[in-house]
Order: C-alpha cells, then structure tokens, then sequence
C-alpha cells in the first residue's frame, strides 16, 4: 500500500443484460439517423412581419443556418410562407417583392441574405440530394470566410433543441461537433414551465439532480451535475465563484434575465477550469434587440408567486438605423414559500447595445437583485425535520414523512424561528466587445464587476443527534435516544459577509480552410481578482423550543452582547488563466481532432482577524481536453473525450493542494427531422482526487500514521437524453441517468440517487397554432439515495457505512397555455398528484420536505 492512499474500490461495471441495453440503443440510434438523411421537406409557418423575425423563424423551422446583417434588413417587412419546401424555394418565397436578395454558395448550398446590387441572385434549386450534403467548414455565401461567433445564433433546430452550443469552448460551434455531452434549455421552456429557478427545468436533462437547498427556496441555483454538488455558475461566459471563497452568490439568478441555460457535463477544462467535476453551468442572458416590443407578466398562485415582472427592448433612436439598442429587465416578489416563511426579491437588469459596424458590436448589462428568504425558508439545510428515530440505522429507508413522536411536522416551523432571514445584495457589470481584426480573426473582450453584500439573521435548532457504529462491520447500530421534542437546543446565528470581484476576459478565434483541412485555432486569458475584506459569524444561544407547541418558535431576537464570535476573516484572491484549444477537420469535416491546455496561476491568502494568524496559498496548473468527433453521416456523430480540472485548497498542514477532475467520456449524438429533435448517449467515468479523508490506519497506529490522507471520488454511469419536435404538434424532453458515486471505500454519498429519469412531454395542436395553444405533462423519478456522508473509521479501521437512506419518489407535473390576442396565460400545476416525501437530505439534522400540490398561473401581455 503507498503512503497516505488507501485501496480504491473500483466502481461496479454494467452487467450483461445492461450493456446489451446500451448497444440495442446505439444500433436504433443509427438507423433512425440513417432514416433521417432521407427525411422529407420541411414544414413551413411564417406569418408575414418584420424581416429578422421572418428570417429567424425560418432558421428555425428549416433546420439550417443563415447568415444576415440585422442592419440590412431593418424596416423590411416580408410576406407568409406555409407548406412544405426545400429551404432555398421558402426563403425565396419569403423575401419576394422586397429588396432583399437570397444567396446560395454553389458548392456548399450555404444561405446568406443580402441588399442591393453587390449581391447576385441565388441561382436555380439545389437537387433534392443536396439537403443531405456535407457542409463545408467556415465557407459563407461567394467564398468569403465566415467568421467564428462568441455569441449563440438562436437559429436551427427546434424550440426545445437548439442546434449550436458556445459553453465548451467559448465560442459557437455545432453540438454534432462537439465531443461532449451538452444539455441545453431554451427560452420557450423556461417559459413553457413557469420556471422560477433554473432548477425547474434542468431538472427533465440528463445528469442533473437537486443539491441541497434546491429551488425556489434554495441558494445559489444548486444542483448536482453527474452527481456532484455544484456551488456556482457562469453567466455569459463570466465566472461568479466569488473568490476567495468557494461559491458563487447565494441568491438564485432571476430567469426573467435568461435566454438560455448550457449545461457541459464533466470537468470542463476551459469555460470553467476550477469548477464542478460533474459539470458546469453557463447562463446566458438577455440582449437588447432591435424589435421594438415589451411584455408585462403576472403571477398568481399558493406558493412561490406574487411576482410582476416587466421586459422591454427596442432600438434607441440615437446614430444610424440599427446601431443602438436597449433592454430593461425588472421584477418584484413577495410570495410565500411551501415551508413557514416568504420570498422577496427586486431585480433590474439594464442593458444598452451599440453596432459600432458589421464586424464590431459593444454590450453593457447591468444586473443588480435584492434577494431575500424569511422564516423557515430562510435556513434550507435546517428547515427539515431531525431523523431521530431509534429504527433509521444500519442502512434502513426512512418513511416519507416524519415519525409524530418526533415532534418534527412535513412542512412545520420545525424550531426555526419566525425571525430567520436570509438577505443577499447581488450588483453585477458586464461588458463584452466583439469584433473582427483584418477581416480574419473574431476577438471578444469581456469583464466584469460584481458586489456581494450577505446577512443572514437565523435561528435553528442545533442539537446534531448522535450515531454509534458496529466497531467490526462499520454497520451503524444506534442514534442518541435522548432527544426530547419538548426541548430542543437551539442558537441563533448573524453571518456578514461582503464581497468585490473583478474579472477580465480575452478570447481569439479563427476558422479557415488550409487546402483540405479546415483548423479552428482558440486562444484566450482570463484574469479575476477577488476580496472578501469581512467574513463575520457569530452565534448566541436561544431557549429551547418545544416542537409539541402550536405556536410557531419566535423567542427575541438575543441582544448583540449576548452573541460570541465564531469567525472573523479577512481573505483575498487572483487567478489567472490561460488556454489554447484547436479543432482541425479532415474529409470534408467529416472527422474532427480536438485538443487544448488550460493554464491556472493562482494565489489566495486569509487572516483570521482574531488570532492574527495567516494562511496563503499559491500554485500552478495545467489541465487538458482531447477529444475526437467520427461522422458517419452529417446527422450522427460517435464521439471520445478526455478532460480534465483543477481547484487549490488547503490539504493537510495547510499546504496547497490541487484537487483535481478527471473524465473519460464516449457518446453519440444523433439528430432527426430537420434537425429538430436530437438524442445523445454517453458513458463516463469521472475521477475527483485529492480529497483530504481521516486515515483508518490512524485508529489502529496512531503513532506511526497520518491522521489524514488523500483519497478519491469515483463516478461511472451513463445518461440518455432525446429533446426537441416528433412532429404533429408534440415535443418532448426526455432523459435517464445512471450514477455510480463512491468514495474511495465504496460508500454512498448523501443526496445522490444511482438512477434518474424524466419526461416531458408537450402538445400544441397544429390548428391553434396562431393561439399557441399548448398542454404539458412532466414526470420526475429519482432513486433512493444516502441520507448523510460519512468519513469516518471504527478503532478497528473498518469504514462506518451510511446509517440510512430516503425512499425513491415520482412527481408529477402539469401545465396548460393559451394566447389571445396580445394576451398569453400559462398554467402550471407542479406535484399534480400532491407527493409527500423528503429530499436534499443534509445529514441526520435536516430532511426537506418536497413542496406540496402548487399552482400558478402567468399572465402575459405583450405592447
């Protein structure tokens, strides 16, 4: 055995029958791809309007990409297309009688639309078979080289499956050429579900399930990705992690802000190099647009409602048509939550754009939200009930309710007092200029400034229930008997923290064809300097509560003499990271090579305030990605990847250490009917090393072992995952994970289930179209899952085993809209079947509820 590891236990494999599973999918994946090459005609819906409406619209609904200048085509008002054509037919009939001209490259069939005479007509229809030729990479219209993109296209694919991705490697790139599994959700399902976190939704993707303090009343939109909790999430390519520390802001990002959410699954070596091993989750926003419209919504309902929000863009009647733009995003709330206790929040977002030219634009958002939870909602990892019960050991599944003679209720105070608060003070800047240099390079330079000022006022119970374990099997065998309902501990706790982030972004791409070859260089630096100049906690003790009282817990507010500090720091931070990434094409694109390097320098530093006493830490990184795409045909890709991650911590003694991601991955990626509906297959394995653990040789020789060493986490599993349009009005979102996530001594770890899936499933009868009219059901199942995480050894060295797990459970989701006129209602009925059980277990302390039967219902107007 080396010094300071300890024997991995491996990860169980798929048996027989499982892998069979995977290969019967993978073959019915081929043959539907290969049915898809010969699928028929598009189907056309374009009612007449403003052009870049039109013409996005028909990106959409034909499945391909078109190139126009926004500019270009200001004030044009093009005419209905409806029926089945091949693309190039509908987009001539589209612009027909006006001053448009559609533009068809010979060799590529490549669609471009210009204005006036420098553009020649499009010459005559393509064949049929050219709908299933190769594209040729970075080729426009008369064989001017087409530029990469930092920003998404929003064009191709299907309302629920866009078609293009720029969370891998920071600019846009087609998800068939990317070799890795990408989950993206769309505007119209935000919409579609009322999200009102970015949980609602991602919940139905593949890999995703629900951290502790999920949803509306959790923080920091946690999730976890493939298994692993995540603490943060960029936004616009931009990090929140607010360094020093090791999480992003608590507040829940407003979706009324969102365009889109990208989830890269696995340790993403470039768009987030210090992040989650499971995955990362990129937010991409809002931008001004040159349509001038608005729309004012309502929402109404039990839980998690009481918001209006307002979103207004348009162009500025300032230069030139078309070059300046802007957007204002606003929203208040004041809601009740499932469990005792409220959510109210403000949020503005004001953007403004400038088209410096054709090649350059420039785009300022300012997003600032006033977040806050109030009683119960107001402690999510405190706001359960306590697993006390002398019969919740030795690995047993828990009732989905509490026990009565636990004094704990389902959805009840619980001892957290009527006063808690949660309050979070988020100001975020952006900038981002895009621009091409000497008509071959695209740049993008980005920043951003962030303050962060959080207070959290609580008071929960704080007595942990103590556990024994069987010293020769680790099997957990009692729970402290002791615990009186009519007198729980408790404390209050005041946490202060301000925080002041800066962060710089510098990218350069290329796309360009070097005789048979195309190559698509990346380059880029980003630098984010971070202070945390007051990390104050302190705590008081409280009278105990009694559970068995009707009355809500609500003792006074301890008077600030009667609190001890617990914590006073002071902490700053910089990383800087630089990266190179290449993807070179061979055989008309129809294989790809892909690799890159990500460079970290970091540094950070804390002083504890009280003591005067001073950690610093300093290091440097590497990570890697290499990876490779096999087309077959130009709708299904086979696809391998080898990524990696790095994050510095402080390991044993306080010396730096570098826990690192690591991931192998092989998928397939297949897309059907035009490019609207798309199913992915993927296996993994992900590594997570250099976890500092207790030592269960300590026990046994304490003089002549570490107290702790360094072990791993090991994940292998798989996800299927189908989005987008069947046809006849029906969309679907569906997908099936399989975790399995162990420690380094075979141990489950809390809140991760070994099996997820979801469905949802949309209906828009073709006839109500023009009304958008629309029914939805959705289904969440999620496995069983440990209850706590243990690390500890027994005197005899044996590893103490998880003393219990919480029951699978199913929910079920309904929703229903409708539009009039300038008017749109949406009505979503979430826990149709009013399911009761516990999730986001934090340990024997803290069970949550799942939120009861909700209902709510959205009123939109558009002007």
């Amino acid at each position: 055995m080396a010094p300071g590891r300890n024997h991995r236990a491996s990860a169980r494999p798929l048996g027989l029958a499982g892998r069979r599973r995977w290969i019967a999918l993978l073959a019915a994946a081929l043959g539907l791809a290969s049915a898809a090459a010969r699928a028929a005609e598009p189907l056309f819906h374009i009612p007449a309007g403003e052009a870049e409406d039109a013409l996005r619209l028909f990106s959409q609904q034909a499945g391909v990409e078109l190139v126009f200048s926004v500019g270009k085509v200001a004030g044009v008002r093009t005419g209905a297309v409806d029926g089945r054509y091949r693309p190039a037919d509908a987009l001539r009939r589209l612009v027909a009688g006006t001053p448009l001209l559609v533009v068809q490259d010979r060799e590529t069939g490549a669609l471009a639309i210009g204005r006036g005479e420098n553009l020649r007509p499009a010459p005559a229809p393509a064949p049929a078979a050219a709908a299933a030729a190769w594209p040729s990479a970075g080729a426009g219209p008369e064989g001017v080289l087409k530029l990469p993109q930092f920003t998404v296209s929003g064009n191709g694919g299907s309302a629920y499956h866009p078609t293009d991705t720029i969370s891998a490697v920071r600019i846009r790139g087609d998800l068939l050429d990317a070799p890795i599994s990408i989950s993206v959700v769309t505007r119209p399902l935000l919409t579609d579900l009322g999200a009102e976190t970015m949980y609602d939704a991602t919940r139905y993707l593949s890999g995703v399930t629900s951290g502790r303090g999920t949803g509306p009343g959790g923080i920091m939109d946690r999730q976890d990705f493939r298994g692993f909790e995540s603490f943060s999430r960029t936004i616009d390519g931009l990090s929140t992690l607010n360094l020093p520390g090791n999480q992003g802001f608590q507040a829940n990002f407003e979706p009324a802000f969102v365009e889109r959410i990208e989830i890269v699954k696995g340790p993403d070596s470039i768009l987030s190099p210090t992040g989650n091993a499971g995955g990362s989750m990129n937010v991409i926003t809002k931008s001004p647009s040159d349509e001038a419209r608005g729309e004012l919504a309502y929402e109404a309902g039990d839980t998690n409602a009481g918001k209006v929000t307002l979103d207004q863009t348009g162009p500025l009647p300032l230069g030139r048509p078309g070059e300046f733009a802007y957007r204002v995003i606003a929203d208040y709330q004041d809601g009740q939550t499932f469990v005792p206790g409220g959510l109210r929040q403000q949020d503005l977002s004001l953007q403004l754009r400038w088209r410096i030219s054709d090649d350059a634009r420039l785009t300022l958002k300012y997003f600032g939200q006033q977040w806050q939870l109030t009683g119960a909602a107001a402690n999510p990892n405190d706001e359960g009930w306590y697993v006390t019960d002398p019969g919740a050991v030795g690995g047993a599944t828990i009732a989905a309710v509490p026990p009565a003679s636990s004094g704990f209720s389902y959805a009840g105070w619980n001892g957290d007092t009527s006063w808690s608060s949660r309050y979070d003070r988020v100001n975020l800047l952006t900038g981002e200029l895009t621009a091409a240099l000497l008509g071959r390079v695209s740049t993008r330079l980005a920043a951003s400034i962030a303050w962060d000022n959080f207070d959290q006022d609580a008071g929960y119970p704080s007595a942990v229930p103590a556990e024994s374990w069987d010293p020769a099997t680790g099997r957990e065998n009692g729970v402290a008997a002791n615990f009186l309902p009519s007198a729980v501990p408790e404390i209050a706790n005041h946490v202060r923290s301000f925080n002041r982030d800066i962060q710089v972004q510098n990218d350069y791409a290329m796309h360009f064809h070097p005789g048979a070859v195309s190559l698509e260089p990346v380059a880029g630096w980003t630098f984010q300097r971070g202070d945390n100049p007051s990390y104050l906690d302190r705590t008081a003790p409280l009278p105990a509560a009694d559970l068995l009282s009707p009355v809500p817990y609500g003792p006074p507010r301890p008077p600030p003499a009667a609190y001890s500090l617990a914590q006073h720091d002071a902490a700053h931070a910089w990383l800087f990271q630089s990266y190179a990434f290449a993807k070179a094409g061979f055989w008309d694109d129809r294989i790809y090579a892909l690799a890159g390097v990500s460079g970290l320098s970091t540094r950070s530093g804390s002083t504890d305030l009280v003591a005067g006493s001073a950690v610093n830490l300093r290091g440097n990184h590497d990570s890697y990605l290499a990876g490779v795409v096999v087309k077959p045909l130009p709708t299904l890709s086979l696809y391998g990847l080898h990524s990696t991650n790095a994050n510095l911590t402080a390991g044993p003694q306080l010396a730096p250490l570098w826990q690192t991601g690591s991931m192998d991955e092989l998928g397939l990626k297949a897309e059907f009917l035009e490019r609207r509906l798309a199913f992915t297959a993927a296996r993994f394995e992900i590594v997570q090393a250099n976890l500092a653990s207790p030592n269960p040789l300590f026990n046994l020789a304490p003089s002549s072992n570490p107290s702790i060493i360094l072990t791993d986490e090991h994940n292998r599993g798989g996800e299927l995952e189908l989005a987008g349009d069947v046809g006849a009005g029906f969309s679907v979102v569906a997908s099936h994970t399989e975790l399995r996530l162990r420690d380094d001594f075979g141990r489950r770890l809390r809140n991760v289930p070994d099996s997820a899936s979801a469905l949802l499933l949309r209906y828009a009868p073709p006839a109500l179209r023009a009304h958008e009219a629309a029914v939805f059901g959705g289904l969440i199942r999620t496995g069983d899952e440990a209850g706590e995480t243990v690390t500890g050894f027994t005197p005899l060295g044996v590893p103490e085993q998880p003393g219990y797990y919480l029951p699978a459970w199913t929910v079920v989701n309904a929703g229903a809209s409708y539009r009039a006129g300038r008017w749109r209602f949406d009505l979503e009925v979430e826990n149709l079947l009013d399911a009761r059980f516990g999730w986001q277990p934090a340990g024997r302390n803290s069970v949550s509820p799942y939120p009861g039967r909700t209902l709510r219902l959205v009123s939109r107007v558009r002007f």
